[in-house]
């Protein structure tokens, strides 16, 4: 009953975030394939250009062995809420789009680390260089966190009338 009823749902949103994962690894094996490649659309601020992060966000030093270790317990307890969330009824889709980009940026992430103990950056933007699973990470992250700040301001409107 479970499956059948939510299959639907469950198809769309592995199938996005599949694609989004799929994408993310076809740039980071371009980038890969040619490093010295550069293009940059507005000075140095706004291009593409290679980088292998050997650290965690904002290129900050972390032993790639813990982060191998850690990151799949992460992604286990996103699926797990993910599961939750789709035997709930009531779950917000924000809630289960969310989860899933954060889902997919992290898996895609991970991937670069076990194979090349560095993710692969290819998106310079200002003074950092990002790939699409940074993106997908950040932009679930805020959905999730606006969603939550906007559907607590709805639920106490909705207590003070």
């Amino acid at each position: 009953m479970f499956i059948k009823e939510f299959r639907p749902r469950v198809c769309v949103l592995v199938g996005m975030g599949g694609i989004f994962l799929l994408v993310d690894q076809l740039l980071k094996f371009f980038a890969r394939s040619n490093q010295d490649f550069e293009y940059h659309i507005i000075g140095k601020w706004l291009g593409w250009e290679y980088m292998a992060n050997p650290g965690i966000a904002f290129s900050l030093p972390f032993p790639n062995w813990l982060l191998v270790l850690i990151t799949p317990l992460i992604i286990f307890g996103l699926v797990v809420w993910l599961i939750k969330l789709f035997a709930d009824k009531a779950a917000d889709c924000y809630l289960l789009i969310a989860n899933c980009l954060i889902i997919s940026g992290a898996l895609s992430n991970f991937i670069d680390r076990v194979l090349f103990s560095a993710t692969i950056d290819y998106l310079r933007i200002l003074t950092g260089v990002i790939n699409l699973a940074d993106v997908m990470i950040v932009v679930g992250a805020t959905t999730i966190v606006f969603g939550e700040l906007t559907r607590t301001k709805k639920k106490k409107i909705g207590q003070a009338l």
